[in-house]
């Protein structure tokens, strides 16, 4: 589960199902999981000061700073019609891919997400095609399962170390 004060709303977000490993291109991997997400917004000021970074206070919190990229497709899984929209866009229906720049405790990392919605299996066909057209063009270096993993438990691995 992530927890995070973004844009003026509490956002939590919960992982549904680990959908396991699965192989895209015939090279690269990656951990397919679904999750739901819940905002809040117009928060009582005693919650939001819980996401002050320089609030003592008993929960363990990540200051992130993030720079991100984001695409969406809106798709229409019955003719199969694609159409990259603005990423403010709200859509019911697509595709989207985050490329995003971190830095976390003074350290840059870098991360690569895709995501589909709703959670149907209309998507499931739409999602594989949609990954595999973005790394069929990274010939550089194989995407791993290993190094694939939720960003709550990406976080959890660095504050660990």
């Amino acid at each position: 589960m992530g927890i995070k004060w973004r844009e003026g709303e509490l956002q939590i977000k919960g992982r549904v199902a680990s959908l396991g490993s699965q192989v895209f291109c015939g090279r690269h991997q990656g951990n397919v999981e679904r999750w739901i997400k819940w905002s809040y917004a117009n928060l009582p000021a005693s919650y939001q000061r819980l996401f002050v970074a320089e609030q003592e206070t008993e929960l363990m919190t990540v200051s992130v700073r993030k720079t991100r990229a984001l695409r969406k497709v809106r798709l229409n899984t019955l003719t199969g019609q694609a159409e990259e929209v603005d990423a403010e866009v709200f859509i019911d229906r697509g595709l989207g891919l985050e490329l995003t720049e971190l830095e976390i405790a003074g350290k840059a990392y870098c991360s690569l997400a895709f995501e589909a919605f709703p959670n149907d299996s209309a998507m499931d066909a739409a999602f594989t095609e949609a990954v595999e057209a973005f790394v069929d063009g990274l010939t550089a270096f194989d995407l791993t399962a290993a190094s694939s993993q939720s960003y709550p438990a990406f976080l959890d691995g660095i504050i660990a170390t």
